[in-house]
């Protein structure tokens, strides 16, 4: 029988339903062996589909494990970043979640991390929150330690890019912006890497992921939100690709909308619009074929989950009646775990090629059920041969 690969061990913060880490273990080279949510039903998701090892409380007030990381994956609440929200960015609480981030790389110290947000970051209170940002991700002891207190020997430091990446391009069917932060722990030697692009002008379309082999009706998280009966035939009048736009002004069923996504229905031949996490007001996101919003389990096809990730929701009277939002929120935050799956492994390249050791099922089994084995010690400062 073939050894089992190695792969990095990463902890999850902010993990949401588990996107971003359901791509870190779809890349085969890396494992989540932590992770945390605060999101009671995210974290059931999780649960079924990935693992116990996910905690389920505020970030803030959780005491940082001691396991073994390699990677550090973050996807810090970006609502507060959003130019299509308030962008009120370090003005609020949950824009300053970031802080969190920084406080489990002074801890930790991971060979490399990877934060995902949108790219509304890197102009929020007018620049100062991603110069604050990058700050703290260059250099998380000297942030996480401040100026008056002493800190705890010598601190650890990053080398950091920044992309903006088109979800799309990295075969994802659907256009969806975010800001993607990779950092490489500075003693190693390597520069982060480059997030390859290899879907770059010959994208995945929405015939691809949702016609080709349709789902059937029986399907998991299949639900579909009530549409109204003006909503259906208003539908009716605005073909593929189109929106609200398409109806001659004048027309009863007329509309007025400040973005393009109001009853935007999907163009087949295209990759998805992006996929939110809310909806109203003719933000759903609506069929091409048929007049109706999306299911959340055509939804999920968009965001390049499998059919088996089953989303859970709750099973009495008041919860079936919530499922709809509750999934559709699930899925909406969450990183595209196919993107995932790419930039996870661009950055374990770089770590190979800088002789960071992959941990063996051992030490990541260990890790998962909250021990320690000997020979999971924390390279920092040091590289390990394979």
């Amino acid at each position: 029988m073939a050894p089992r690969p190695k792969r990095y061990a990463a902890v999850s913060l902010f993990s949401g339903c588990g996107g971003m880490d359901l791509g870190a273990e779809m890349s085969g080279r890396a494992r989540v062996v932590w992770a945390i949510d605060n999101e009671h039903w995210a974290v059931e998701t999780y649960r079924r589909n990935i693992g116990n090892h996910i905690v389920e409380g505020d970030i803030t007030e959780t005491e940082i494990p001691s396991v073994p990381c390699d990677i550090l994956l973050a996807g810090p609440p970006c609502q507060d970043y959003s130019t299509l929200w308030n962008h009120d960015g370090l003005m609020t609480a949950r824009g300053n979640l970031f802080r969190q981030v920084a406080r489990y790389l002074d801890a930790l110290r991971p060979a490399a991390f990877v934060l995902e947000n949108v790219p509304g970051l890197l102009s929020a209170n007018r620049g100062v929150a991603w110069t604050l940002v990058r700050h703290a991700l260059k250099a998380p002891s000297t942030f996480v330690a401040g100026k008056s207190k002493k800190r705890r020997g010598p601190g650890v430091h990053y080398d950091v890019s920044a992309q903006v990446i088109d979800m799309a391009d990295l075969g994802v069917p659907q256009h969806r912006e975010r800001l993607i932060v990779v950092g490489v722990r500075r003693d190693l030697g390597v520069r982060p890497p480059i997030v390859p692009t290899p879907f770059a002008g010959a994208p995945r379309t929405v015939g691809e992921a949702l016609d080709f082999q349709p789902l059937p009706e029986d399907a998991p998280n299949h639900e579909r939100g009530q549409d109204s009966s003006d909503v259906v035939e208003r539908l009716k009048l605005i073909p593929p690709g189109s929106n609200f736009e398409a109806i001659p002004d004048g027309h009863p069923l007329a509309v007025k909308g400040l973005i393009s996504h109001v009853y935007r229905r999907l163009d087949p031949e295209k990759p998805s619009y992006t996929v939110i996490a809310g909806g109203g007001g003719g933000t759903h996101g609506y069929h091409h074929v048929e007049p109706r919003r999306l299911s959340n389990r055509e939804k999920a096809r968009l965001q390049s989950f499998p059919d088996d990730f089953i989303f859970e929701y709750g099973t009495d009277a008041r919860d079936r009646r919530s499922a709809y939002p509750r999934v559709r929120r699930q899925i909406g935050n969450a990183v595209p775990p196919l993107a995932a799956s790419v930039i996870i492994e661009a950055l374990a390249d770089v770590l190979v090629s800088a002789d960071v050791r992959p941990r063996t099922a051992r030490e990541l089994m260990s890790a998962k059920r909250g021990q320690l084995v000997l020979d999971s010690v924390p390279t920092f400062g040091r590289k390990v041969a394979n």
